[in-house]
């Protein structure tokens, strides 16, 4: 058995569905593909797959990772399929593997937030202290009124958050930022995933 390590960009309306679907989604793909996976056993037999950590609903992942059991060794993964995808998904890149360990190698991930308002660089960084943030990467950049009626600040704050008791959650950090006022999110995603 070998497997094939899936490095794929999840965006437009497939952020908003939860995990779960995201497997029963990756269900169809591989069977729809044609691609010689291999499946459990038992009366209800799936696709072996093993999944990094979830996202949060409304992120977007730009490299998330999945990976496939098969039967045997097969060339053009990526095209069978992203001949199939919804949009919404699109495979990177796949490369083979021999050992599948997701669970044990990935540590945390780089979230992205970005939005307009108004926020005091000195208020976030005091938030993201006593939330228990050490390190971040802030910028903001004026907007003049755009064609919609926009105006106000771009900011931009990039995160390791790692995937342990008592880390805070990006969720944690969303409403963080909404507690400094009213704004209005562009992007929420998870650029990078940290491995050992």
């Amino acid at each position: 058995m070998v497997f094939a390590r899936v490095e794929y960009k999840k965006y437009g309306p497939l952020v908003f569905i939860s995990h779960l679907d995201l497997i029963r989604c990756w269900d169809r793909i591989t069977r729809r593909s044609g691609i010689p996976f291999s499946f459990t056993e038992g009366f209800h037999p799936r696709p072996r797959f093993s999944f990094a950590p979830p996202l949060p609903v409304g992120f977007e992942g730009e490299r998330e990772l999945l990976d496939i059991a098969l039967e045997s060794p097969y060339s053009s993964i990526k095209e069978a399929i992203n001949k199939v995808v919804p949009y919404g998904i699109y495979v990177n890149n796949v490369y083979f593997i021999e050992h599948s360990n997701l669970g044990d190698s990935i540590i945390g991930g780089l979230y992205n937030f970005q939005w307009m308002g108004m926020v005091k660089e000195e208020d976030l960084g005091e938030g993201l202290k006593s939330s228990g943030i050490k390190d971040w990467i802030y910028s903001s950049e004026p907007l003049n009124q755009d064609l919609y009626g926009f105006s106000g600040t771009k900011n931009s704050l990039s995160i390791p958050i790692l995937f342990v008791k008592g880390s805070p959650s990006p969720k944690r950090i969303v409403e963080l930022i909404d507690s400094f006022g009213e704004n209005i999110w562009l992007k929420l995603s998870r650029s990078l995933l940290l491995e050992k």
